[in-house]
C-alpha cells in the first residue's frame, strides 16, 4: 500500500483537509469537516478507504483546544499524528519561498 500525507488546518468549528500521495506527489482529496464526533467519523472512513493508519502520516498546527476533540478521537482510533508550531511553518514557508534563503 501507498503511504498518504495529511495535513489539517485547525480552526475553532471546521478543520480543512489535504491528502497527498506519498508516491507520485499529488493532491488525493481536499475537503473541510467540522469539529464535531461525526464529520471525524466520516474523516476516519476516508483514511481507512486510503490505507492502514501506519501508513497514513498526519500532520496539523498546534492550536492550543481548537484540536483537543480531534486528537482524541484520532487516538482512540489507534492514529497517530504530529503537532506542530505555528511559528515553525510560517518560518518554513518564508525560507521555502523567500528569494534571500538562496
Amino acid at each position: 500500500m501507498s503511504m498518504y500525507f495529511v495535513g489539517i488546518d485547525i480552526s475553532k468549528y471546521k478543520h480543512d483537509c489535504c491528502i497527498i500521495s506519498a508516491a507520485d506527489q499529488k493532491v488525493v482529496s481536499k475537503f473541510t469537516v467540522k469539529n464535531d464526533k461525526a464529520s471525524f467519523v466520516q474523516l476516519l472512513t476516508i483514511f481507512n478507504s486510503l490505507s492502514n493508519p501506519q501508513d497514513i502520516r498526519i500532520g496539523f498546527e498546534s492550536t492550543a483546544h481548537y484540536a483537543l476533540n480531534l486528537e482524541l478521537f484520532l487516538e482512540n482510533a489507534n492514529h497517530s499524528f504530529m503537532e506542530i508550531n505555528p511559528l515553525l511553518i510560517k518560518e518554513y514557508s518564508y525560507y521555502s519561498y523567500s528569494k534571500e534563503a538562496y
